[in-house]
């Protein structure tokens, strides 16, 4: 009985052995042809998308070039000798992707953004190269490569791009030569960067996969695996080398010369590979190879069927961890539908927040512009011009609060530590507010019991809050009311102490429910009695990302009808007073008196602005105010029109930043660089709307002195000029 169990038990274990040999045998047959189709796919899709990332890059690169052919065309009248036709093209190469940028003549001469190269002196230049011959086809443009001769070409090979003048547009002539075409130079490893094939590696970390581009004679243009020497390789050639191959030499070549998709195999020295060939097409007689080692196949292939048995072992656990998992994805697609909610309310909030007003002074900018003509509505003219510059400025400090929460929500605010004095800062506050509250019939309370008088801090964002609390105050508190803004401060130990700032007033208070949101974005409180009180929404969002990057943390406490207090609980680490913040009331009432003392006389402005309107804007502001000006349309003219001047002739230069020809940055550094005494002191204005930390530090180092933002504030404008005779205006800034 015990042996016929045993037997039993035996051929139970065969069986299961066999069944499962036979499981595992069928299921690596079409492992095999799976991998084998999702590896092809893999294929496909990886020689796809190079393929289609060069092609981006040559149209690219084609695109480029032609807009450099139109700025070419409209400069013609301008670019009268060689010199300024090659500093023409010189200055476009460093803004293009371009190494060179050549312009090709009729009779095959052409400027080279160095110097003019003759056809007469082709036979005796050694680096003359005679582009003529690419445009034989009459084709439109062109896309070749070729080894130029030195010192054009150093690097064994570029590409080159053409585009004839004519179709595109209209040939200009410069020196009496009519041109025919725009030529752009670059190596060829701009185009192999965009190669790069690393799914096929081992576990050494070596490829079994290259690709490379070709043309239709086979040619190498770009090869990963032969960098070095690829434009003597030729793919028809290696594949008469091969020990066996799907394709022979000449049907390879008939098959790419239809422009087809395809795939076959070559075995080489043992190895085995399969080759994938792409067509690039849009007039470029390209093709992308993509070559992948069989031994990457089967590897695969095998570490399926290991995956096999590891699967059956950890079914069980998957099984058990899947309801947890699915519990967990079902907690983070009500979270991400509930940002992607708060998201869709903010724009929703910011497009009518930005609208309303928007709507208000296109509405008043039509009724100005039909009483224009009637003198009975004067009066009228001026009140709707004095609410749509109110409108105006709302809108301006909409768009900043959101500039503010974006750069805080992106930690691209800088927060600084610097020694400041807490009881300047809210007397600072109390001077800016207090005319303000009190004519609003409204009682100004300050209580300030400080231990430790400096602290290190940031006393402007710390000013914005403080502006942001007592303003929201005033806004809310009925006439006969009160705000008191109460300041208090513990030590925590030696070098740190905690600072309480409190903002109450006795105003309209604030519902229970929106006290849960009311720092959150484009939110308002409809339950008060004020309902026309204008305001973002934006203001305590703002100072509740500013108090968290400075560590603190803000609160509120209010009831309807009663008021309402918010706090500040600021920890710092404790700062003695330097010796300018002791010495800076008495400097700057010295530093005020001296410039009403003086009067100076009014400077002369270069005015660099390419946008014709707000060029027209500043002339006649500045003109009005006394200012003597010059307009240039771009920065290669500011910086004419500077060099050709007398030494002081100008006071000032306001530079915009984003210009054609030359942009401001590059017209500050080509001025700073002029040999004459003027160059180096003149004050320089950067005028642009972009108002980044980076844009400003660009500014700086491109040597402008100050930085004014659009729109500019025209009364900050005409203080800013009115005191260019300053000592500290007339010095770039340094570092």
């Amino acid at each position: 009985m015990k042996r016929k169990k045993t037997l039993l038990y035996g051929i139970y274990a065969a069986v299961v052995l066999i069944v499962l040999g036979a499981i595992i045998g069928i299921y690596s047959v079409i492992i095999n042809r799976i991998v084998e189709t999702t590896t092809l796919d893999n294929i496909e899709e990886l020689a796809t998308h190079d393929k289609n990332t060069i092609s981006m890059f040559v149209n690219y690169s084609w695109k480029n070039l032609q807009r450099v052919g139109s700025r070419l065309n409209r400069s013609a009248n301008t670019l009268d000798t060689p010199n300024k036709v090659n500093e023409f093209l010189y200055i476009e190469t460093l803004e293009t992707p371009f190494d060179e940028i050549y312009l090709l003549n009729e009779n095959g001469s052409y400027y080279d953004g160095i110097a003019y190269q003759d056809i007469e002196t082709a036979e005796t230049n050694e680096s003359f190269y005679h582009f003529l011959p690419l445009f034989q086809k009459n084709n439109t443009s062109i896309l070749e490569y070729d080894v130029l001769p030195p010192p054009m070409d150093e690097q064994g090979g570029v590409l080159i791009y053409g585009f004839r003048f004519g179709d595109t547009m209209n040939a200009p002539t410069f020196c009496g030569e009519k041109t025919l075409a725009i030529i752009g130079i670059s190596a060829r490893s701009s185009l192999k960067n965009g190669l790069v094939i690393d799914s096929f590696a081992d576990k050494d970390g070596k490829n079994r996969g290259h690709s490379a581009i070709i043309d239709d004679k086979g040619d190498y243009i770009v090869n990963v695996q032969n960098a070095e020497n690829t434009v003597a390789d030729n793919v028809f050639s290696l594949i008469g080398q091969c020990d066996k191959t799907d394709l022979s030499a000449e049907q390879l070549k008939e098959t790419m010369h239809k422009q087809s998709t395809f795939s076959f195999y070559t075995t080489y020295e043992g190895v085995r590979q399969l080759h994938y060939c792409v067509p690039f097409g849009d007039n470029i007689d390209w093709y992308f190879l993509l070559s992948v080692d069989d031994v990457a196949l089967a590897e695969q292939t095998n570490s399926f069927v290991v995956l096999i048995f590891v699967a059956l072992l950890i079914t069980a656990v998957v099984l058990v961890g899947t309801a947890f998992f699915v519990a967990f994805a079902q907690q983070r697609t009500h979270k991400a539908i509930a940002q992607e909610k708060a998201q869709s309310e903010f724009l929703s909030n910011m497009s009518h927040e930005i609208r309303t007003p928007l709507n208000g002074i296109v509405g008043l900018n039509h009724l100005i512009t039909n009483a224009l003509d009637d003198p009975e509505k004067t009066d009228q003219i001026k009140e709707w011009l004095h609410k749509s510059r109110s409108t105006a400025n709302y809108l301006l400090s909409l768009i900043n609060d959101i500039l503010d929460i974006s750069k805080l929500r992106a930690g691209k605010t800088e927060i600084i530590h610097e020694p400041l004095l807490l009881e300047s800062a809210l007397n600072a506050i109390h001077s800016m507010q207090y005319d303000n509250i009190k004519n609003r019939g409204i009682e100004y309370i300050t209580d300030v019991d400080l231990s430790v008088p400096c602290i290190l801090g940031d006393e402007t964002h710390l000013k914005q809050i403080l502006m942001n609390l007592v303003g929201n105050a005033a806004k809310f508190t009925p006439r006969g009311g009160y705000i008191k803004v109460m300041a208090r401060q513990i030590k925590t130990d030696d070098r740190h102490v905690t600072t309480f700032l409190s903002c109450e007033d006795s105003g309209c208070g604030i519902s229970k429910d929106f006290q849960a949101k009311i720092f959150d974005v484009f939110t308002q409180d409809r339950n008060t009695s004020k309902h026309s009180i204008k305001g973002t929404g934006l203001g305590l969002s703002i100072s509740k990302l500013l108090i968290e990057a400075m560590g603190g943390t803000i609160t509120v406490e209010s009831e309807l009808g009663k008021g309402s207090t918010f706090t500040i609980t600021l920890p710092a680490q404790i700062s003695d007073i330097p010796e300018y913040l002791k010495e800076n009331g008495e400097a700057y009432a010295e530093e005020a008196a001296q410039a009403n003392d003086s009067k100076r006389k009014l400077p002369k402005i270069l005015i660099a602005e390419d946008n014709e309107l707000n060029a027209e804007i500043l002339l006649v502001i500045l003109e009005e105010a006394g200012f003597e000006t010059a307009h240039a349309e771009d920065g290669g003219a500011a910086v004419a029109l500077f060099e050709q001047s007398e030494v002081g002739e100008y006071g000032a230069v306001l530079m915009d930043m984003q210009m054609p020809v030359m942009d401001g940055c590059a017209a500050a550094q080509k001025i700073r660089s002029l040999p004459r005494p003027d160059a180096k002191t003149i004050p320089i204005f950067a005028c642009t709307a972009n108002s980044f930390k980076e844009d400003r530090e660009r500014a700086y180092a491109s040597g402008m002195n100050d930085f004014l933002t659009k729109p500019i504030d025209i009364k900050i404008l005409l203080q800013k000029m009115e005191n260019l005779g300053s000592a500290n205006e007339n010095e770039p800034p340094q570092g």
